[in-house]
């Protein structure tokens, strides 16, 4: 099994039941492992990694912790689960196009608070 393969199985598991304190852990953590996979030539980091990745920190701030980690996933998705993606739609964002900026902005989205939605009246 390759490098990659196991940091895909590593990161399987399901948050189904968790506290949302639980999921925002849960997505911190894959973001973390999968950027930091990255850094270390795991795989290969271009376009698609920086768009699943950004979007992922985005649904971090949003507090869609399920969303964020489903997207931070795909980052290491293999080649041919790629073409049919909406993620290959996503812009490419300044200030999160290397690994450094996507690690700076993840920070800076662990550190807001959950986000505290209102029921429509």
């Amino acid at each position: 099994m390759s490098d990659i393969e196991t940091l895909r199985k590593s990161l399987a598991h399901s948050s189904e039941g968790l506290s949302s304190e639980d999921k925002k852990k849960m997505a911190v953590s894959a973001i973390t492992t999968i950027l930091d996979a990255l850094g270390r030539g795991v795989g290969p980091f271009g376009e698609w990694e920086q768009r699943c990745l950004a979007a992922s920190i985005i649904a971090l701030r949003a507090s869609k912790y399920d969303d964020s980690r489903a997207l931070a996933r795909r980052a290491i998705w293999p080649e041919e689960n790629r073409r049919n993606s909406g993620v290959a739609r996503l812009l490419l964002r300044p200030g999160m196009l290397t690994l450094d900026e996507l690690a700076r902005e993840l920070k800076i989205a662990q550190a807001m608070p959950p986000r505290r939605f209102q029921a429509a009246a």
